[in-house]
């Protein structure tokens, strides 16, 4: 055996045996891991308390979103989204649930089958390319 063989031999085998201690060590890491907790849910008395509270801030968002880009529907529409968000993840956080569970509240209080008062925004602005960027 050459000098040239024996030494990419060893570099195989070394590199079987890191590959197997890779594996090994994750397979060990995957199986002691601690299940995830059960998620938490909003009650349906909770959701429709969000769905409600969502629809009282909705005003403010969009006279913020009016004030900060006046004449531009999109950019409105994208600050008004931005607005919702960070008031969703807030609640989130705030009732310990995920923020699927504050989306669906709002989702299911803009679908109920009684009137929204005050009326609300259910379309959004196209999205097209602008002319110029600030």
């Amino acid at each position: 055996m050459t000098a040239t063989r024996a030494r990419w031999r060893r570099a195989s085998i070394a590199g079987w045996l890191t590959l197997t201690l890779c594996g090994v060590t994750a397979g060990v890491r995957a199986s002691t891991v601690a299940p995830a907790p059960p998620r938490k849910h909003l009650s349906d008395a909770e959701r429709v308390q969000v769905g409600s509270a969502a629809a009282a801030q909705e005003p403010a968002w969009r006279d913020q979103s009016l004030h900060n880009f006046p004449g531009d529907a999109w950019s409105q529409d994208d600050d008004f989204s931005a607005s919702e968000r960070s008031w969703v993840v807030g609640e989130a956080q705030r009732r310990d649930v995920p923020v699927e569970e504050v989306f669906r509240a709002i989702d299911e209080e803009l679908h109920s089958s009684g009137p929204v008062r005050p009326p609300r925004k259910a379309t959004t602005a196209p999205c097209k390319p602008r002319a110029f960027y600030d």
